[in-house]
């Protein structure tokens, strides 16, 4: 049996019930503890019955942001990029002196996100996503934590004082300071003498499984009743999570998510474990299709795809097991990505001129890069293997970051130029920059010239791998031929090869803020905290007197559209028609028993059908329907293979704290703005009093899911929607063009001016 790995930290998972079960500290809003929110040590002692917690905040569990149904919501400071890495809780109790023999044993349940450390009276009794050792105050989680996760443990009851105070004190801390959300509950039970806890089998089920024990959690979450408030996506997990992606056994999933589904038709994830078990158990499989007389002689255009760099030592794979994941890469292409047919890419040829390529036995990470070079091919933004270059790139990097300003790279070591009076690089070891960009784009989606350009200039640092693809050796130094800003002068300079890749200074720099009379909003990322989203609100409170405002989604890679619903109807005015940011069509795939429930939403805060319950008057609906009915995208979407459209539309009646703010806005934006970033402009660009600044945004846009190759256990993420802005062009591989052109200079980048920035001051000023 392969090794079994669960991602089970999406389901909450209740407490388990006892026969004679005493509660000591009930979960939920029945309890209140002490909090420091602040980040700050806590001092000495502090897990102890006799610490003084009277200046710490008193809140109602379960505590936390960033999540829904928090009891009390803590702060996190102003900056939502530099959150505190801990939390601390605490809760004094007593448990009466005649209670000594009531029970044996202790039940305790936390719910908690990312890393929990938890205390009775001053000793720890639970730990988990966090180093051993010493913890402190900026100790991180070990990872990151999706949703929540849970533990359940059993202490003995003698760790009681009886007739006395008791206390548990709980340190939560996070993966780092940008973590979106913070979450901790906790249930304190004492077990009667002599009786032994009840076994639910949820709770129980998933114990089983996150010590590794697949049948037997299989075996208990298949008792669950079916009016268990979990059913419907634990039976989801288990048949994609255990049986089709853990176990490798997917028909014996299928008949788990057919029951997930018959009782959450419209559910996200039950929908995606459905068509994902039915994929990998081979329904949408045809070998018929894939059976066919294959391409022996190999395009030229396909020939970046079966060079053999030397990359880092792998496993070898046998070309059997290899040509079965391309089988089956195939038919995930055929059945389920969204380009496809909308862009006139040669897919087959491609897949045979890496088949022809295999050996016998292949390094794995040969096939990584083949892959990677393959998905690049398509017009999908978002398309990538899971796997990051730095796990099969070999060693040796640049010593600088490579970025560009008007068609020329300049070379950037920390916060000054490699040469300040030679900045630009024409070519290294002997061969032309171009040449050197041109490989370093291999593995970068073809369609967005400006976002190839930004990730080809960062794939430039892994000098090592380029030099392999050109040709040229491997050595300790690196020969540059830099010129000056004027073109009249040059020089050739050596540097050494660095042991880890450089990184890029933060751009732009600072937080949200008052500016003179401009309110600057600066989005970092589009998240999707309720925290955060408050936060905006505020802000808008805050600048309404302003004289004009400026937002600045630069370098903002996407995420959450509740971003665009919070703000943009600050800038709607009342009464007018709604605003339609896009136009959206599902890949439907192919052949399945109940391909698309009617209303499905695929993704949160996405597109909606017309029949969608989230349209709340007559008129809405009939605005939506009529902009349906005249929709003409530029790719025509074959017949038959797509859902209807959906539409992602706002008014000024979707945020409720909203008011009209008529006065001027700037949005900034560069070819870093990517993903939800580009639906934000595309819903901005075009509405009256506001203009956007910079450059064209990345260019890419769609509802994506990742695919696990059998053999390999490589995952592929691949785009399943078509989206579309209002004027029927696509949003991936163009991008959202700004009203004034204006590029960031090297200083700019390099965090010593931000001209772009103070353009658009000047802008508002006059």
């Amino acid at each position: 049996m392969k090794p079994v790995k669960f991602i089970i930290s999406c389901l909450c998972v209740a407490a388990g019930v006892t026969s004679a079960e005493i509660t000591l500290l009930p979960a939920g809003a029945e309890t209140t503890w002490r909090y420091l929110e602040s980040g700050a040590a806590p001092g000495e002692n502090w897990n102890s019955s006799d610490f003084d917690d009277s200046g710490w905040k008193k809140g109602t569990a379960p505590l936390g942001y960033g999540k829904e149904g928090l009891g009390t919501v803590i702060r996190f400071g102003d900056d939502p990029a530099n959150k505190p890495i801990t939390a601390y809780f605490r809760k004094t109790f007593k448990v009466g002196p005649t209670e000594k023999h009531d029970f044996a044993e202790l039940g305790l349940s936390a719910t908690y996100d990312d890393g929990v450390a938890i205390y009775l009276n001053g000793k720890e009794v639970a730990r988990d996503n966090l180093e051993a050792g010493k913890l402190t105050a900026r100790s991180r989680a070990t990872r990151v934590i999706r949703e929540s996760s849970e533990l359940s443990i059993k202490i003995p009851a003698a760790r009681l004082k009886y007739g006395a105070l008791n206390t548990i004190a709980v340190e939560v801390h996070q993966a780092g300071p940008t973590s979106s959300d913070l979450y901790f509950d906790l249930k304190l039970s004492g077990l009667e003498e002599g009786e032994k806890p009840v076994l639910d089998p949820y709770r129980e089920g998933m114990r089983a499984l996150q010590r590794g024990d697949a049948e037997e959690g299989s075996r208990l979450l298949s008792q669950m009743p079916q009016d268990h408030p979990e059913y419907a996506r634990t039976m989801a997990m288990l048949g994609w999570q255990v049986y089709a992606e853990g176990l490798g056994e997917p028909k014996r999933g299928l008949p788990f998510v057919k029951k997930a589904y018959e009782v959450a038709p419209t559910d996200r994830q039950v929908v995606r474990s459905y068509i994902k078990t039915h994929v990998l158990s081979g329904v949408l499989f045809d070998p018929a299709a894939i059976a066919r007389e294959r391409k022996k002689d190999i395009a030229a255009e396909h020939k970046f795809l079966v060079t053999k760099p030397e990359l880092r030592e792998a496993k070898l794979v046998s070309r059997k097991d290899l040509e079965e994941d391309l089988d089956y890469l195939e038919h995930v292409l055929m059945k389920c990505f969204s380009y496809l047919e909308l862009r006139p890419v040669d897919y087959q040829g491609a897949l045979d001129a890496i088949r022809g390529s295999l050996d016998e036995e292949t390094s794995l990470n040969q096939f990584r890069l083949q892959l990677a070079k393959l998905i690049s091919l398509f017009c999908d933004g978002h398309a990538r293997l899971a796997s990051p270059p730095s796990q099969y790139m070999p060693r040796g990097y640049a010593p600088f970051v490579a970025d560009s300003y008007k068609d020329r790279v300049y070379l950037v070591d920390g916060e000054s130029f490699v040469d300040p009076k030679h900045p630009y690089v024409t070519s290294i070891d002997g061969r032309p920059i171009a040449e050197w960009l041109e490989v370093a784009s291999y593995t970068v989606v073809k369609e967005s010239p400006q976002w190839r350009l930004r990730q080809s200039l960062q794939m430039l640092g892994y000098v090592n791998y380029i030099r392999a693809e050109l040709g040229l050796p491997a050595k300790e130094t690196i020969l540059l031929e830099l010129e000056s800003k004027n073109r009249k002068s040059s020089r050739k300079l050596e540097v050494e090869v660095a042991r880890r890749p450089q990184r890029e200074a933060e751009f732009p720099e600072g937080n949200s803020r008052r500016i003179g009379e401009v309110g600057y909003i600066r989005l970092p990322q589009m998240t999707g905290s309720s925290s955060f989203l408050a936060q905006l609100n505020q802000l808008m409170r805050q600048f309404k007197d302003t004289r004009g405002m400026i937002i600045d989604v630069r370098g903002n890679p996407g995420g959450s559209k509740n971003i665009l619903l919070t703000l943009m109807p600050y800038f709607l005015k009342p009464g007018d028609p709604m605003r339609i940011i896009e136009f959206s069509a599902y890949r439907k795939p192919m052949e399945l028993p109940k391909p698309m429930p009617d209303g499905f939403n695929m993704s949160s805060m996405s597109a909606q059908p017309v029949t969608s319950s989230h349209w709340k008057t007559e008129d809405q609906r009939k605005y939506i329907g009529d902009a349906i009915k005249a929709f003409k995208p530029t790719w025509v979407l074959p017949e038959g293979k797509f859902s209807d459209f959906y539409v992602l539309a706002f008014d000024s009646t979707m945020n409720p704290e909203a008011y009209y703010y008529e006065k001027p806005l700037i949005i900034l934006q560069d070819s870093g703005s990517f993903s939800a970033s580009d639906i934000f402009l595309g819903g901005f660009k075009g509405l009256p009093n506001t203009t956007l600044m910079g450059t064209a945004s990345g260019g890419g846009n769609g509802w994506m899911d990742s695919y696990t190759l059998p053999k390999t256990g490589l995952e592929v993420v691949l785009c399943q929607t078509a989206k579309f802005r209002p004027s029927g062009e696509p949003f991936d591989g163009l991008g959202v063009p700004p009203d004034v052109v204006m590029e960031a200079t090297p200083r700019d980048r390099m965090g010593k001016s931000d001209s772009v920035l103070d353009a658009a001051l000047l802008r508002l000023a006059k």
